[in-house]
């Protein structure tokens, strides 16, 4: 994206927004180190599979520029689960591997990103095929960061879905598209 990126009202000097081929070696890349936080923060060998790149919308990727270098910083991919999940009976988009490489977090990066989530969810749900699209992700309890960031964009909790219905540690959000 070649608009100005802006974190709470400052440019962002060098941010760059761009879609990827969910294949690509930086979505790849930032896709790998978000399960391994992942699962060193849990205790777990394994999150489970990558998601289906074959219904990947969209494969976000920040990058930066820190000092004379860019630098991929995070990424987010919204997945169309339409159909594949029993509890939701209309179109439906899922937010995944929401990611900020942990030393340039702090600096409004997820909340850059997140915002593309949202615009790229708006672009999809004017779809035909589309409409009334919900738009739901996962997170756990032991990313109270997360949370805070997915109440403070308006995301609303929701009952566990999926794999995470009877996980006690997983917490479900929806963002409701007006």
């Amino acid at each position: 994206m070649t608009e100005v990126l802006t974190v709470n009202g400052t440019a962002v000097a060098g941010a760059n927004l761009r879609l990827a081929q969910w294949m690509a070696p930086a979505a790849v890349e930032l896709r790998t180190a978000a399960a391994t936080e992942l699962c060193q923060r849990y205790g777990v060998d394994s999150i489970g599979p990558d998601p289906d790149g074959d219904r990947a919308v969209a494969m976000i990727i920040l990058s930066i520029l820190d000092g004379e270098r860019r630098v991929d910083v995070g990424c987010a991919a919204l997945i169309d689960q339409t159909g594949h999940m029993e509890e939701f009976s209309t179109p439906v988009l899922e937010v995944r591997r929401v990611y900020i490489k942990p030393q340039y977090r702090g600096n409004g990066y997820a909340k850059l990103l997140m915002h593309e989530v949202e615009r790229q969810a708006r672009r999809y749900s004017q779809r035909d095929d589309r409409r009334g699209l919900r738009v739901v992700l996962e997170t756990g309890t032991l990313q109270p960061e997360s949370m805070h960031l997915y109440s403070s964009l308006g995301y609303v909790l929701i009952d566990n879905y999926g794999e995470w219905k009877n996980d006690p540690l997983s917490r479900c959000f929806e963002l409701i598209l007006d």
